[in-house]
This record gives structure tokens, C-alpha cells and sequence, in this order.
């Protein structure tokens, strides 16, 4: 993975982390806030239903404003204007409340002017009233009113952490997506680490095996040439087997050269104007001339009448003779390969068929992946690195172009690739 797609990862990645965060906060306060604001009004409600019920009681009159005050976030002082029955308030107290589902409990306690003091109540466990309480039994006084009566919620905070569950699991999910994400990094740069330590080792091999193989090829053209080898017959099949060894080691290191190449972002197409008739053409000359070709049929179809690209004349040769040497692989030497173009709305389409062994669709979809080749348990009677597709798809993509393949066992292979025409 390039630096600048790594860096585009921990940004967004980081952007969305941070947006969750973001948004669970904000939920959190206003979910709070929220909570707060109808936890006082549902009491403040309560408690002037409870005022009215004991001032018709009384027969007395409530103050025109001003009768619910709350002097803490848990505390609320009711102006009475009366002399205030414990009984009968709490009678009423327990009525109220009780008929809410927001409250566990409560204590309250009535001031006497006579005293100047807080007279504590009760404390009323709407749950489970044996349950023993445990209360300091005193509640603050408030200097304003001179008759009134304050009421007390003990459990407000906690029931207000009670209702937070959800609360957790946002913060467990926020706390889990940032451990994915940092593990994602960690497996990313680990990832790249080896990915480029791979890519250096295939480099700094391939081309320590070029100047060998350059040695081979002098060596063995040299050796064909001379005449104690033209005439020994045993000696020109050996040079012969040393030419075919060197072309077929010489094509993998190139593969492998073209996918570090393609991997480290310096390799670069060189277009010219392309006839793909004869560029197919080309490469079935060569490929017909090669050893163990010989008999091989080729049906060149040619359909297509816009046959101009603008493409890399090398690349796009190694394309096709890549998909062709699979098909040869692939195939008995009795069946023929098929070439097939034909033009698709500006876009010039090859195809090629053989009639060989196919390929089971769970392999397809891992065809073009690097390194992959179809298990064909211990038997590995077809050489090769699984680099030639994953080079083909790399070449066509930047040619703007695709590939796909159609395949069924035991019935053969159909690799189709488009590119856009210059009409």
C-alpha cells in the first residue's frame, strides 16, 4: 500500500473515530439534559398537585406564584401559607409519587415557625417499603417562605445513572472501535513493512539473475553457431535445451521484474498507436515458433474493425501472450485456441478460448490475485509463480481497460479484455 493511500486510511479513519465521539457526546448531554429537565418538571407538577390537595384539604388558599422552588438538584421547597398536617402530607406525598414510575423514594420534612426549624418527616421507600433506610434525618431550612414543607429525592443521581445503560454501551462501542482501528493501523504498516521487504528481495534477486542469464544467452548463441555443434546432433539438442531453459527462466524474471516495477509506483507505459490485429498477430508468430508448439492450431478471428489503441507496445504483447501461454497450458495440444475480437461500443474486445480443464468458480473470483494459482493438490506438473494474471489485470487497468473470465471444468477457459479504440 502506497504512503499516501496509508495516509488517507489514519485520516479518514481517525475522522470517523472521532465523529462517533463527537456524536455520543452530544447525545449524552442532550439525552441528560433531557432527562433533568422532565425529571423537574414531572416533580414540580407532582408537588403542586400534592399543594393543592392539602390546601383544599385545609380549606385554605395557595400564594398566587411563586409555590414550587428548588433550592438543589435533588431538594424542592413548596409555599404552603397554612399550618401543614404530617399525616395528611404524607398521605398525599405517597399518592402523588406513587402513581409516578420516575421515583424510588423520597423524604420530606415540614418547618416550624415556632422552632425556626426543619421538623424531618419520613423517609418513603415506594419499592419496597420494609426495606431499612438509611437517612441523616434532617433536611435544609429556607429563610423565605414561613409556612412550607421540602421534599427530598435521595436516589435521583442514581436512577439517573441506572437509566444511563445505554450510556455503557456507546462507550464500550466507541472504546472498541478505536482498539479496531488502532490494531488496523498496527496490521497496515505491518503489512507494508513486508510487503516492501518482499518487493526489494524480488528486486535485488531478478536482477542478480539478469547478468547470468545474459551470460547463458551470449554463451549459447555463441555455442549454436559453431559448426563441430551444427554437426554433432547430440551437442545442437543440448545447446538447444540450454536456449529453451534460458527463454523460460528469462520470462519468469521479467514477470517478476514488471510486477516490482508495477508494485513501487516507478514503472511507466511508454503509448504509441497500436493495430492489435497485427500485434496478435506478432505474438502468435512467436508463440508458434516456440518448442513444444508445434501442431498447435490458432483460429485467429478477427471481427473487430476499429482495431487503433493508443497502448504500451511491450506490455500490452506480454499481455496476450500471457493469456495465451495459460490457454496452451492448459489445454491438450489436439484442441485449438481461438483469438476473438470484436468492437463494443469505442472499445475494442480480444477473447481468448481454449477447450482445456477449466476452472471451478470458487478459484475464479482469486485468479488475478498475486501469487495465486488453483490448488491442484501435490501435483504441480505446470510451472509457473501465479504472477502472469495479477501482471495482465495490473497492464489492462492502466490501459483503462478490464478483463473477466468465463469458466467451466473440464470444458475450458474464456478470458475476455476490452480497451478503448482512438475512434
Amino acid at each position: 500500500m502506497r504512503n499516501s493511500n496509508i495516509r488517507w486510511v489514519i485520516v479518514l479513519g481517525a475522522f470517523a473515530i472521532l465523529s462517533i465521539i463527537a456524536m455520543q457526546s452530544y447525545y449524552l448531554i442532550q439525552r441528560r439534559s433531557h432527562e433533568l429537565k422532565s425529571f423537574d418538571q414531572t416533580t414540580t407538577i407532582a408537588l403542586l398537585h400534592v399543594a393543592q390537595k392539602m390546601a383544599k384539604h385545609n380549606g385554605s388558599t395557595l400564594p398566587s406564584s411563586g409555590i414550587i422552588k428548588r433550592i438543589l438538584p435533588n431538594y424542592y421547597i413548596v409555599n404552603f401559607n397554612d399550618v401543614i398536617d404530617a399525616n395528611v402530607l404524607e398521605h398525599y406525598l405517597l399518592e402523588e409519587f406513587g402513581s409516578l414510575a420516575t421515583y424510588t423514594e423520597f423524604e420530606y420534612g415540614i418547618y416550624d415557625c415556632a422552632s425556626a426549624d426543619m421538623v424531618y418527616g419520613n423517609h418513603c421507600n415506594l419499592i419496597d417499603p420494609e426495606q431499612p433506610i438509611k437517612s441523616e434525618g434532617k433536611l435544609p431550612k429556607y429563610d423565605e417562605f414561613q409556612y412550607y414543607f421540602g421534599v427530598q429525592f435521595p436516589s435521583r443521581e442514581k436512577n439517573l445513572t441506572a437509566n444511563s445503560g445505554l450510556t455503557l454501551i456507546l462507550a464500550l462501542i466507541a472504546a472498541i472501535t478505536v482498539a479496531f482501528f488502532a490494531y488496523a493501523i498496527w496490521v497496515i504498516l505491518n503489512q507494508r513493512r513486508f510487503s516492501e521487504m518482499q518487493r526489494d528481495f524480488i528486486n535485488n534477486m531478478t536482477h542478480e539473475f539478469k547478468t547470468p542469464l545474459t551470460s547463458i544467452q551470449l554463451s549459447s548463441d555463441y555455442l549454436s553457431k559453431q559448426n563441430v555443434i551444427q554437426e554433432d546432433v547430440r551437442l545442437k539438442r543440448y545447446t538447444e535445451l540450454i536456449r529453451s531453459q534460458y527463454q523460460r527462466l528469462n520470462t519468469q524474471v521479467e514477470k517478476l521484474l514488471n510486477i516490482a516495477r508495477l508494485e513501487s509506483g516507478e514503472f511507466k507505459l511508454k503509448p504509441e498507436r497500436i493495430d492489435m490485429h497485427q500485434l496478435i498477430d506478432e505474438v502468435l508468430d512467436s508463440k508458434a515458433a516456440e518448442e513444444g508448439i508445434g501442431g498447435r492450431v490458432f483460429n485467429r478471428i478477427y471481427r473487430a474493425k476499429n482495431t487503433e489503441i493508443e497502448g504500451d507496445h511491450t506490455h500490452l504483447g506480454n499481455v496476450i501472450n500471457n493469456l495465451i501461454d495459460n490457454a496452451v497450458k492448459y489445454s491438450p495440444s489436439d484442441q485449438p485456441i481461438d483469438v476473438i475480437t470484436d468492437d463494443e461500443s469505442h472499445q475494442l474486445s480480444v477473447t481468448i478460448v481454449d477447450r482445456g480443464i477449466g476452472i471451478a468458480p470458487a478459484h475464479q473470483k482469486h485468479l488475478f490475485n498475486k501469487f495465486y494459482r488453483v490448488p491442484s493438490g501435490n501435483v504441480h506438473d505446470i510451472k509457473g509463480f501465479g504472477l502472469g494474471l495479477h501482471y495482465v489485470k495490473k497492464i489492462l487497468h492502466m490501459h483503462h481497460g478490464k478483463i473477466n473470465v468465463e469458466s467451466a471444468i473440464g470444458k475450458g477457459s474464456r478470458f475476455s479484455f476490452n480497451l478503448p479504440t482512438k475512434a
